[in-house]
């Protein structure tokens, strides 16, 4: 048998020192009742409670505190071994990274605030398997397929365009790596493709959609930022002083990043997913609770190992030693005299 706050346990010491108290009380009555009268003459007008009496109740109540005081403690049998089913889908969602993502026409730019519904919406997804794959010029598995919600939420908060990728947007890729990533023939598919959908490297993005139809994944693609797009920032913080610097053109334009849509439309009605738009703040908050969770099914069975809780039967105990304590006194006689009591 463990215990789980065993803390608790330290507190036993002072079961002894409530009988000890108790006895050191009555020595104390009887000792100023023979200051007060003789014995013989003390029984004459007054009665007392037996001193076995009084001896047997301090050791109930003593041994009640002892129970709750190992309650307390939470103790723990023998391990137990459930099994629980879960409902959910595979999901991987496959984030682009790339310089374009700094666009700040979305506030502070667009790979913030996705990051920021992406981590809210993986730690929503109870049941569901989530993988994150992350991409720009290439793409690589962030965190593979993991039922551990919060771990796939801290990589995602940590993905930056600085991470070790070619330079560049390779949709095709990142669909291919994604689609690969699923696990089990038998549990819904589902890829969360978000990206600014102007594709430059890689796979030929509609090559791998013909392969993500073939292996039953339905894609939802998200087109990041607005069609008439924004300028591409230098920095990735803004300055603190001056004005903040965008990459430029051999002319010396400001390089214009920009939305294609229409790639994006195409891969989702392909596979039967749906296409969102987030062109504004308002639609990057409301954009997860559009996407519905269809085809789920039964994917996993979780073991879960669990510890047989004794505390209620020590409770009860105690409860019961209490209750023995209080209904003492009319199943013993009830008095004697003083002289009795001494003895």
């Amino acid at each position: 048998m463990s215990f789980y706050n065993a803390i608790w346990l330290v507190l036993l010491a002072l079961v002894p020192l409530v009988v000890a108290i108790s006895y050191a009380q009555e020595q104390t009555k009887a000792r100023t009742r023979s200051r007060f009268a003789p014995g013989e003459l003390f029984a004459k007008f007054a009665r007392t409670e037996p001193s076995a009496r009084v001896r047997i109740r301090a050791i109930l109540v003593a041994v009640a505190l002892g129970l709750l005081l190992v309650g307390f403690a939470r103790p723990q049998g023998g391990e137990i071994v459930q099994e629980e089913e879960m409902q959910g889908v595979e999901i991987v969602i496959a984030m682009d990274i790339s310089r374009s993502m700094l666009a700040r026409d979305l506030n502070p730019n667009r790979l913030t605030a996705i990051k920021n519904v992406v981590s809210r919406f993986i730690e929503s997804s109870y049941g569901d398997k989530i993988a994150v794959v992350a991409f720009a010029g290439d793409a690589i598995v962030v965190c593979p397929l993991t039922t551990d919600h919060g771990s796939a939420a801290a990589f995602v908060d940590r993905l930056t365009t600085e991470e070790p990728i070619l330079p560049g947007t390779a949709i095709g890729s990142a669909i291919h790596l994604a689609v690969s990533r699923f696990q089990d023939t038998s549990a819904g598919r589902v890829v969360i493709l978000l990206t600014d959908g102007q594709n430059n490297k890689g796979l030929d993005p509609l090559a791998a959609t013909k392969e993500a139809v073939n292996a039953n994944v339905r894609i939802y693609t998200v087109g990041i930022g607005t069609p008439k797009g924004a300028p591409l920032p230098i920095s990735k913080t803004l300055p603190l002083v001056g004005e903040q610097k965008y990459r430029t053109d051999k002319n010396g334009k400001p390089i214009v990043v920009g939305l294609d849509d229409s790639l994006l439309m195409q891969i989702a009605k392909e596979t039967g997913g749906k296409y969102f738009s987030a062109t504004s703040q308002s639609d990057v908050n409301a954009l997860y609770s559009k996407i519905s969770h269809e085809g789920q099914v039964e994917f996993q069975t979780r073991r879960l190992l669990r510890h047989d809780e004794l505390a209620p039967y020590f409770l009860l105990l105690a409860c019961l030693f209490l209750i023995m304590e209080a209904f003492y006194s009319y199943i013993t006689p009830a008095e004697v005299s003083h002289v009795e009591a001494k003895s």
